[in-house]
Formats: structure tokens, C-alpha cells, sequence
């Protein structure tokens, strides 16, 4: 404890309270609303992180890790499952706890362990864990602030020795001035089980009366108690198995980052994918989603064919990866309409730098109008793994195969003029078929009231004439 005291010792000196904004603006009107900094000495922020195991995700924790130097707390918590255990080997453990430590000794802060279930399993992980960390529970002060760190697994498994309930007791006879208290163990044991066997329920008893919060994981999902006027919230998962399924579900990567005041903790749940550095866009990512996002990468040929009828035609999907990494594509076609694809699927890895062709076969179990045929809309997906990022390049979008007859160019005749006037054309033969589309939202066509055209192509001997007239509700 005393290592513990050191390690957390802390001055304030008159200059820290004094937090003021240097100006020299003189107008009565300020380009601010105050100059009261929300800054207070008093105050500290510390995270908390959730599961690593339990089926892990590889690279999801150290993700976090970088994440969490971003946002530079004053020290990390955990509350269990670093490793996934499960085994009497030593060997394996030593392996396991190896890359484990690999991992927050890159964290520039403090980080406190917290045994959970698959950190200590059996006798010989406890003596393990003893071996590397010491004590399975423990507690320290900072900043007027009480952190109780419990062992759910005390024997192994789901429950609190005797002597860990005594210890608890104890703390907390021992720390009634405190401002506040944090609890932190890895099983949520006052709805897992039976409190009153597990130990838990004489912990609550304990902590009747101060202000305190407790922290849990384990069932990789989030949610949050509301007992003795105080938040009891179990975390989801920074890299634990997860479907992964969204906030509705209680499925996500995220670690807690909380802000002691002199009112309580502020706590907020920090998802992993919404915290970047300034490379969220680099340009070596960017390099690799232009060519997607200019409709490089995924092209499909438009058919034209001679007949007024469609039976079947044919066309090509062309792949392109021009980038020097590997790239995955995934076209799935979607017909609406007689005429359907002869395979719906295709997927890809494409080489670097190199192109992959395949044959799209289109066709109508009996003949249709050719004019009357829906697009057929090509889903893609393309992908691009980036060695040193555990988000992947990841670009979706959508072609359109479109099916359509050939046309005869009238003649032009001395009577058309170049003019924006079309009143000398007698009106425009060409109609395209309803069947509007709006690259990048693909539920902002709503018929011919959003957008419509008609056009026609006349020609003579020296000049090809083309007119188009259309309409947009924008712009009516």
C-alpha cells in the first residue's frame, strides 16, 4: 500500500487554480460565452476496460490500447478475462500472460489488474496470478476516492471467500471519510447466482449508507442496476466474444471512461470504433477507397440489343484492383422483374494491381419488351486489409445492368437550331423507362415526379443534333 500511496501522491499549487484565458479583446460583446474554464483540480479521469477472452477477437484489446493512450486517463481499471485460460499447463499460461503484459505495458499510464474467471480457473492459475500479480484482491486510495478491486472467483469459482467478504468489511470500516467508493470484480455475483451464497450480498450490506458504484463483466453484454440509489453497470467488451449486434443488443467494443467530481463520477461508454487519431482518413486509406468511391473498382457493362423482345443477352463484370495490397470484392445481383441472372453471386480476391473478369448471363423465360425492363442492381463489396489497422478498408456501393434497344437517328432537317428552344423539334420520340436511380441513395427516386427525361438524336450530313428535356422536383 504504501507503493500504492506514492505512486498516487499529488500536490496542488496556487497556479492550478488559477485557470485563466489570456485576450485582447476589448469590445463590449465577446466572441465567447464565458471565461469560467470547466477545469477543476479536484477533479480526475480514469477508464475502465471489459472482457479481452472469452472467444477473442485478435487486435480488438490493442486497438483499444492505442485508443486509450489517445485519450491520456490518469490510469486504466479492468474488471477481468485478460487471458483465455482455462488449463493447468504452465506452459500455455506463461505464453498467455507474456502477451497479455505485452499489451499494457504499452499503455502510458497505470493499469490495475482485476482477476475474472478465465484469469484464474483453477488452483494452479491462482498460483500463477500470485506469482506475476500478487494479491487476487486488494485497495487503494486516490484522490479521496476508495477503489475496492474483488475476486469473483475466490475459490474458484463464482463466489467470495470468507476472508475476501472479512477484508471487504474491513476496507471499508477503515475508509468512512472517503468521497466516494468504486468497486470493481469481474462476475456481476449480485445477479449471478445467489448473493446470499456468493458472498455478495454481505458486500452490499457493507456498502449501505456511502456513496459508491460497482463495476463487473463477464456476460459480454451491457447493462445497468440501479441498487441503493447507486449504478451497478456490467460492461460489454473490448475484444471478448460478441455478435457485436449494436447498443439495442448490449453488444459492443467500447471501454468506460469516468470523471471523479466532488458530485460523483461522470461516466461515460467510449465505443472503440467512433475513437480515432488524425489517420481516421490517411493517405495511404484514401489511395485505397477513391477508386471504389469513383466507381473504379466495380464496373458491369450496360446491354444493348437490335430486338424490340428480350430473350437473353450477356455482359461482363470487370473487378480492378489497382492498389499493391490484396483486395477481396463480393457482387451480389438483385432482379426485380422477368429477366434474371443466370448466377446472382460472385466473389473475388484480386491481386494486386491486376483485373478479374467474369461472364454475366441475362435471360427471360419468355420473351419481354425490351423497353420495359427493370435494372438489374449489382450489390459490391470491396475490402482491403491494412497491415498495422484493425478496421479494414471497407467499401460498399451499387451498379446498375441496364438492358435496352438500339434506336433509330432520324433526320435533322433544316429547321433545328441550336438554342435551348426545343419547340423546332416536334417533340423528343425517346422515353427511357421509369426506372429512375441516385447514386448513393438508393430510396431518393420515387418516380418520374423526382426525376424524368425525355430525349431524341436527329443528324445530316455535317452535324450529329442531340436534345434532352428533364425535370427534377428540386428544380421545377
Amino acid at each position: 500500500m504504501k507503493n500504492l500511496a506514492i505512486l498516487f501522491a499529488i500536490t496542488m499549487s496556487a497556479s492550478v487554480l488559477a485557470q485563466t484565458f489570456d485576450h485582447d479583446i476589448t469590445t463590449d460583446k465577446k466572441p465567447w460565452t464565458n471565461l469560467e474554464s470547466n477545469a477543476d483540480p479536484d477533479n480526475f479521469q480514469f477508464i475502465i476496460v471489459t472482457d479481452r477472452t472469452g472467444g477473442h477477437r485478435p487486435g480488438v484489446f490493442m486497438d483499444g490500447v492505442r485508443k486509450i493512450n489517445l485519450m491520456q486517463p490518469e490510469f486504466v481499471m479492468s474488471v477481468g478475462d485478460l487471458i483465455e485460460g482455462y488449463t493447468e499447463d504452465v506452459d500455455r499460461l506463461d505464453r498467455e500472460w507474456t502477451e497479455f503484459i505485452g499489451f499494457v505495458e504499452q499503455l502510458e499510464m497505470p493499469f490495475f489488474y482485476v482477476p475474472g474467471n478465465h484469469d484464474i480457473t483453477n488452483m494452479v492459475m491462482k498460483e500463477e496470478w500470485e506469482k506475476r500479480f500478487g494479491p487476487t484482491y486488494y485497495h487503494f486510495v486516490y484522490r479521496d476516492v476508495l477503489f475496492l478491486c474483488l475476486n469473483s472467483e475466490d475459490p474458484p469459482s463464482s463466489q467470495m471467500s470468507d476472508e475476501q467478504v472479512a477484508f471487504v468489511k474491513k476496507t471499508l470500516a477503515e475508509n468512512t471519510d472517503v468521497k466516494w467508493t468504486m468497486v470493481f470484480i469481474h462476475k456481476p455475483l449480485w445477479s449471478y447466482g445467489d448473493p446470499n451464497e456468493n458472498g455478495f450480498a454481505e458486500v452490499e450490506k457493507a456498502l449501505q449508507g456511502r456513496p459508491h458504484n460497482v463495476f463487473a463483466g463477464h456476460t459480454h453484454h451491457y447493462f445497468k442496476h440501479v441498487k441503493q440509489d447507486s449504478e451497478y453497470i456490467v460492461l460489454a467488451t473490448m475484444g471478448g466474444g460478441s455478435r457485436l449486434r449494436g447498443q439495442n443488443y448490449g453488444e459492443f467494443d467500447h471501454f468506460m471512461w469516468v470523471t471523479m467530481t466532488d458530485e460523483g463520477p461522470r461516466i461515460a461508454n467510449l465505443m472503440l470504433d467512433g475513437i480515432w487519431d488524425t489517420n481516421v482518413i490517411s493517405e495511404e486509406r484514401m489511395a485505397l477507397i477513391r477508386p471504389a468511391l469513383s466507381g473504379a473498382s466495380v464496373r458491369i457493362d450496360g446491354i444493348v440489343v437490335d430486338e424490340s423482345e428480350f430473350t437473353q443477352a450477356g455482359t461482363t463484370l470487370r473487378i480492378t484492383n489497382d492498389a499493391d495490397i490484396e483486395m477481396t470484392a463480393e457482387v451480389t445481383l438483385v432482379q426485380d422483374g422477368p429477366v434474371a441472372p443466370d448466377e446472382a453471386r460472385f466473389a473475388a480476391t484480386v491481386a494486386p494491381n491486376s483485373v478479374e473478369l467474369f461472364d454475366i448471363g441475362l435471360s427471360a423465360d419468355e420473351p419481354v419488351a425490351t423497353n420495359s425492363i427493370k435494372p438489374i442492381i449489382a450489390k459490391w463489396h470491396v475490402k482491403y486489409e491494412v497491415e498495422g489497422h484493425v478496421q479494414p478498408v471497407d467499401v460498399r456501393g451499387r451498379n446498375r445492368i441496364i438492358i435496352d434497344s438500339t434506336y433509330d437517328v432520324a433526320a435533322a432537317d433544316d429547321g433545328i437550331s441550336v438554342d435551348g428552344d426545343l419547340d423546332d423539334w416536334g417533340g423528343l420520340r425517346i422515353v427511357p423507362a421509369d426506372w429512375g436511380h441516385i447514386d448513393g441513395s438508393e430510396d431518393a427516386y420515387n418516380g418520374s415526379y423526382d426525376a424524368n427525361m425525355r430525349f431524341d438524336v436527329r443528324a445530316n450530313n455535317e452535324f450529329v443534333f442531340i436534345a434532352v428535356a428533364a425535370e427534377d422536383d428540386l428544380y421545377i
